[in-house]
């Protein structure tokens, strides 16, 4: 019944307007929204949701049983795009990770394009000035070890001044520097720590240096 509810619950405030949304969901849930924020028809179901001034989210995102949902001011998000993760206390998976943090956070003046899917059963932190452009990339915070054949989890970082493209995979561990592309289609494996780079491929590597003095390294927008 308590799932039922809160489905009730989160689909009525999607339908509300936005300025109407923000306050609601400030008042009554305890949330930290801008009040220059637009928030289109979404289901938003996170412990803590923190969005900054003049942040747009589109119409049709998801978000379900994160413990943050963090957008920083001047971010864009698209829409169809859906966050998700298993509930902190859960008896079945992730029981012995103490630290385990669901959680959306993504920098100032960032954006995401649509349809892409954020498995966010650990934290997935996205810098200032980046973009998850293009459609349909995935992000893996989970995976079976199959050593010990259970499930685990692990963080995904992406730096600031950085771009992932379209269709890209990017999976638990993974971390792409600052000022650094991923090219559409690849596959992030793994931590890289080389700045100013273009990694591309399945897995991802390393095959092109960029100059850091160009325009898009130093965006105040």
């Amino acid at each position: 019944m308590k799932k039922l509810f809160n489905i009730a619950l989160y689909g009525f405030i999607a339908f509300l307007p936005s300025s109407l949304k923000v306050l609601v969901l400030n008042k009554f849930f305890g949330h930290s929204i801008d009040k220059t924020a637009r928030i289109g028809f979404c289901y938003l179901h996170a412990k803590k949701i923190k969005i900054g001034a003049y942040a747009q989210i589109a119409n049709f995102n998801v978000i379900r049983h994160l413990e943050l949902f963090e957008v920083g001011a001047h971010v864009r998000i698209a829409s169809y795009n859906f966050f998700k993760a298993l509930p902190l206390g859960s008896t079945v998976h992730f029981v012995e990770e103490g630290e385990r943090f669901p959680a959306f956070i993504i920098g100032e003046h960032s954006s995401v394009g649509k349809r892409h899917y954020f498995d966010c059963n650990n934290t997935i932190r996205i810098g200032h000035h980046s973009a998850i452009s293009g459609m349909r990339s995935s992000f893996f915070t989970h995976g079976v070890n199959m050593r010990t054949c259970r499930q685990e989890s692990g963080g995904i970082e992406i730096g600031d001044y950085c771009r992932v493209a379209t269709c890209s995979v990017v999976i638990k561990g993974a971390k792409l520097p600052d000022c650094s592309t991923l090219a559409a289609n690849s596959t992030l494996h793994k931590p890289f720590i080389q700045t100013h780079r273009l990694y591309s491929g399945v897995p991802a590597k390393e095959v092109k240096e960029f100059d850091p003095s160009w325009p898009f390294f130093h965006r105040e927008k």
